[in-house]
């Protein structure tokens, strides 16, 4: 099955569009769960588990945050454990690697081997900006959710994303395209649009197929 029908499936199943987010960022953790003895790394595994137990029936996926387990010494194994946690406790809910990656070559197969490899991750989020290199190779695991930046939340980001074509559109909706019409051929792209960056819905959401969460 296609990684955005097995999404769709569970946003039906479960009648939710929400996703939550796994951010294991110490310094916003309560403090009942920083005092507790043992590792940082347990300490972080125990409540991230808590917050999936808690979570469950409510979600349609789960989100990792990648740089606040690299933080920790064994970030990479924790990781781990909570993507292997999320597929045994709650079947058909993809876990994505938040990491906005996007490079070339060798250098890209070895991110793949790693997320999809080591990790299990059921999805990953990537920057599209160095193009085919980056999302081909992607496009060709139809089973892997690869969720692509297109328009962000934050504000900065319009210095880039907001850039004027030459026929008129900006940048970020010449990216959807390229997500939509180029690179979804095998039924595995999501592109990132946010709710909060302004847009006008009406008008963006029927570029986008029904098939695309």
């Amino acid at each position: 099955m296609h990684a955005n029908d097995q999404l769709l499936a569970r946003m039906r199943s479960h009648g939710t569009l929400l996703c939550a987010g796994l951010d294991p960022d110490l310094r916003k953790l309560p403090p009942e769960v920083i005092e507790k003895s043992g590792t940082d790394e347990e300490k972080v595994l125990k409540f991230l588990q808590g917050a999936v137990d808690a979570t469950g029936t409510h979600i349609c996926a789960y989100k990792a945050q990648k740089a606040f387990f690299d933080l920790l010494p064994g970030g990479h194994d924790v990781l781990k454990e909570i993507v292997h946690y999320v597929h045994q406790t709650q079947p058909g809910a993809p876990i994505i690697i938040d990491c906005k990656i996007g490079d070339i070559d060798n250098t890209m197969a070895a991110y793949i081997e790693n997320l999809f490899g080591s990790i299990q991750a059921d999805g990953i989020v990537v920057n599209p900006y160095m193009g085919d290199d980056v999302v081909a190779p992607l496009s060709e695991l139809s089973g892997k959710a690869i969720v692509v930046i297109v328009k962000t939340s934050n504000i900065a980001g319009g210095i880039v994303q907001d850039v004027q074509l030459q026929d008129g559109r900006p940048l970020w909706q010449y990216i959807l395209d390229l997500v939509v019409n180029r690179w979804n051929k095998n039924g595995n792209m999501i592109p990132v649009l946010s709710s909060t960056a302004g847009l006008d819905m009406t008008r963006i959401r029927p570029l986008i197929p029904d098939t695309m969460p």
